[in-house]
């Protein structure tokens, strides 16, 4: 059973850090053709603010694809593992540094910028699962914004190996749990 579930999150892992590369990509997309937009369009106009819409709404599409992808993987990972039987948790799951470092740490993982989003504070509930060794996976954001909400997630699976949750604990043992999160991100222009 461990060794199953070692090599179902071992194969999540992989994929989230190949699907982590296609964010990159569309980042690296965007900024190319805003680039050339720029070029093309050196003054602000209707064409090039039509253009600057389309290009956001294709880098949306594409990190809400990506997020896709990393969900139906996941799900594809946990149907082969039995479901776990949930323990009395004892000590809640923590973020090694303490909340406000990885708040600050997904804070500027999120870049914004481009959509002009300037709602401050944004609240938002973070959702994962952390397995009893402190890996975070099946991420899920809610907020008032889901275009917001699904760079926020895009950006957990970034940063997620920038530091390391203590798993929580049912009698000193590390166990499977559900973290949720409540958080006040603030995003500057």
């Amino acid at each position: 059973m461990k060794k199953l579930s070692a090599l179902a999150f071992i194969l999540i892992f992989s994929f989230s850090s190949a699907q982590v590369s296609e964010f990159q990509k569309a980042d690296s997309r965007y900024e190319r053709k805003i680039k050339s937009l720029y070029r093309k369009y050196p003054k602000p106009n209707d064409e090039r603010t039509k253009q600057e819409w389309l290009l956001t709404e294709e880098k949306i599409s594409a990190y809400k694809n990506a997020l896709e992808k990393i969900s139906e993987e996941e799900k594809k990972m946990i149907t082969d593992v039995p479901p776990p039987v949930v323990p009395k948790i004892t000590k809640e799951a923590a973020y090694e540094t303490g909340k406000a470092s990885f708040q600050k740490l997904l804070t500027e993982a999120v870049d914004l910028t481009f959509l002009n989003f300037a709602v401050n504070p944004y609240k938002i509930n973070l959702k994962f699962t952390l397995d009893p060794k402190g890996n975070a996976s099946q991420v899920k954001v809610k907020g008032n914004n889901e275009d917001v909400n699904a760079f926020i997630e895009a950006a957990f699976y970034q940063i997620r190996d920038k530091g390391k949750w203590k798993p929580a604990e049912s009698n000193g043992r590390p166990v499977l749990s559900v973290v949720n999160l409540p958080l006040q991100l603030n995003f500057s222009k």
